[in-house]
């Protein structure tokens, strides 16, 4: 792992120190967004990316799930980082077909990084599909799974992080569909 200077990791903990504070106001989210946030953020650093694409990482969460506002990540961390987390930010939109379709049109239109930040996101919150118990939310899920995997294959398929993500995400779902399955029958 390349190690940063003292200044990237400042920004880095910078960012931590946002999400910790916006998350502790107020949080829309169930899972532990602070853990999750800040592993995306550390895998992202694993993979040599630049400081602006980590920061990304580590508040791609909180426009979607606090009251954390663009302008705010704008201001604290500029222009490019504001970019990347707005690439990766979901549309309030109540048809999730519909805001998948425009989150993955975002994301590519965004470039390379972005899709590195969505891959790594979605690794990061698979352990949680098993925690699903409703069949359709399952079934909602394995689709904007599946969805993202073949709309960013085209262009970060061939990516180590994008194999691992599709070869953990074709285990859990087929361990998960033979319970749902089970389930169903009794």
């Amino acid at each position: 792992m390349k190690i940063k200077s003292p200044q990237e990791l400042k920004e880095i903990e910078r960012s931590i120190i946002m999400l910790v504070k916006q998350v502790s106001k107020k949080c829309l989210n169930p899972k532990p967004v602070i853990l999750h946030s800040i592993r995306v953020g550390m895998k992202l650093i694993e993979l040599k990316q630049p400081n602006e694409v980590i920061i990304a990482g580590i508040l791609h969460d909180l426009v979607e799930d606090t009251d954390c506002t663009m302008e705010e990540i704008k201001r604290d961390f500029g222009k490019k980082v504001a970019d990347l987390v707005s690439a990766v930010t979901q549309e309030k939109i109540k048809d999730y077909k519909k805001r998948w379709h425009i989150l993955m049109d975002k994301i590519k239109k965004a470039g390379r990084v972005a899709m590195v930040i969505k891959i790594v996101d979605m690794n990061e919150n698979l352990p949680y599909v098993r925690l699903i118990k409703n069949q359709e939310t399952f079934k909602i899920t394995c689709w904007k799974l599946q969805f993202a995997l073949d709309s960013l294959r085209p262009y970060i398929g061939n990516l180590k992080t994008f194999k691992e993500y599709e070869k953990k995400y074709k285990i859990i779902t087929s361990e998960l569909k033979k319970r749902q399955k089970l389930l169903v029958r009794y």
